[in-house]
């Protein structure tokens, strides 16, 4: 019992001097701390105290440096900033570079705009003394120039005494000779207006006497277009023709025919020449006699072929007359859209005809439409708003032709009465080329037909006439 006393007492001396350990290291360790951290407050302590003064003086030096700029001592920063930008909108406007603008830039600006002002002061200064030597230099000549006016002056004055005597005179002489004018002149009046009522009654007559013939005119022309017939005959008639397109017929040199011109064949139960179905045309080629001249086909129809006994008919060439023709709008053979206004008159006046207007290309119209015009060619109409002046010109030979009477055809009517056949025109290519100038060549004909690719049509013969 004694011995685990005994031991009992032994653990616990060893635990207890464990734990003594144990808080004298802890104590230690805790007194070590708390001795570091001593040290470090009254260091941290120092240093405060060392930057609180070291503000103070910061605090200090801005609030001169404010008080230096005019801001108060204790604005605060938001204040501060706003009036430093308010300052430089104000006085740093001539520094464009906003980024460089600063107090001392400004006052560098503002010292050389003074230095600059300085300058200019001192060169007016300099001119105004020039001006004001000037001024008395000019003065002294103008009191010269006011001293010799005031000598003219005075000489004028007696002059205008001497010149009014004389306009008095010459004023009472003046009222005579206005009072001789104005009886005078009332005379003059009196037997104007005599002349004007005159005038007015010959006015009014005519007038009456044009609106008459304007009704007559327009009655005329309504009733042309109800005439079935044209009463245009036929020039000749063909009297041969073999079978190799050469034909003969009853015009020669005493009917005043010329070589080129040209017919169309109509055929010789027809009388109407105007208005009777082509069936070709011809071209005259030699003469051979008064009244006998040779002529090629220059166009027919295989299924009614120029004949012996066919008539034949110029729209231009007339036997022992001239007829009159006038041309308007685009004058073009072709379609190669090129005008042939030259062509047309070299072709009229070849076959015996005269033109006696035409539209040129500035369009304005040569000439004049008279009422001997027996015809006025219409060519297309100006497409083109560049081409006002040429519907401008076309507008006005149709009002002539009308107010006249003279009869329209088309360009396609006329070439077809006259027996013209334009030559195969050229197609230019380019930007400007058309599909409608590239027509589909027609299916090869085996028999060589009018379909046929070769080129060439097929004649038939024609059968002389005894």
């Amino acid at each position: 019992m004694a011995a685990r006393q005994d031991q009992t007492l032994q653990i616990f001396l060893i635990i207890f001097i464990f734990l003594f350990l144990i808080t004298a290291v802890v104590a230690y360790l805790g007194w070590r701390g708390y001795s570091d951290a001593s040290q470090s407050l009254t260091k941290s302590q120092s240093d405060l105290s060392d930057k609180n003064q070291q503000l103070e003086t910061k605090k200090a030096e801005l609030g001169d440096l404010q008080q230096a700029i005019g801001i108060g001592r204790e604005d605060n920063p938001a204040d501060v900033k706003k009036a430093v930008e308010k300052d430089m909108e104000t006085f740093g406007g001539g520094i464009a570079d906003k980024d460089s603008r600063s107090y001392r830039k400004i006052v560098e600006t503002i010292n050389a705009e003074l230095v600059s002002a300085t300058a200019r002061e001192a060169d007016l200064k300099n001119k105004l003394k020039e001006g004001q030597s000037h001024l008395l230099a000019v003065q002294t000549e103008a009191q010269k120039k006011i001293d010799e006016f005031d000598a003219a002056r005075k000489k004028a004055q007696e002059d205008l005494a001497a010149e009014t005597n004389k306009f008095t005179a010459d004023r009472q002489g003046l009222e005579k000779t206005k009072a001789d004018l104005q009886k005078l002149l009332g005379d003059q009046q009196a037997k104007y207006e005599a002349q004007i009522t005159e005038r007015d009654s010959t006015v009014k007559g005519l007038t009456d006497k044009n609106a008459k013939l304007e009704q007559a005119v327009k009655n005329l022309i309504e009733n042309r277009k109800d005439e079935p017939e044209s009463f245009e005959v036929a020039d000749g008639r063909i009297s041969w023709v073999n079978q190799n397109g050469t034909v003969w017929i009853n015009l020669g040199t005493a009917d005043a025919l010329r070589r080129q011109v040209t017919f169309s064949v109509f055929d010789a139960d027809l009388h109407d020449a105007a208005k009777s179905k082509k069936k070709g045309s011809i071209e005259v080629t030699r003469l051979l006699g008064d009244h006998m001249a040779e002529a090629r086909i220059t166009k027919d129809d295989p299924k009614n072929p120029i004949l012996t006994g066919d008539n034949i008919y110029s729209q231009v060439w007339h036997r022992g007359k001239k007829l009159h023709f006038a041309m308007t709008g685009v004058i073009d053979f072709d379609g190669d859209g090129q005008s042939d206004v030259q062509l047309a008159r070299e072709l009229i006046e070849l076959n015996g005809g005269v033109v006696d207007a035409y539209l040129g290309d500035d369009g304005k119209v040569q000439g004049e439409i008279t009422a001997n015009t027996r015809y006025l060619i219409s060519g297309e109409a100006p497409k083109s708003a560049a081409k006002v002046g040429l519907q401008q010109g076309t507008n006005e030979m149709y009002k002539t032709a009308s107010s006249l009477g003279v009869e329209t055809i088309t360009l396609p009517e006329f070439l077809n009465q006259m027996g013209y056949r334009p030559q195969d025109r050229t197609v230019h290519l380019g930007a400007g080329a058309k599909a409608s100038d590239f027509p589909a060549r027609p299916e090869h004909d085996a028999a060589g037909g009018a379909g046929s690719s070769t080129g060439f049509r097929p004649r038939s013969a024609a059968t002389p006439s005894n």
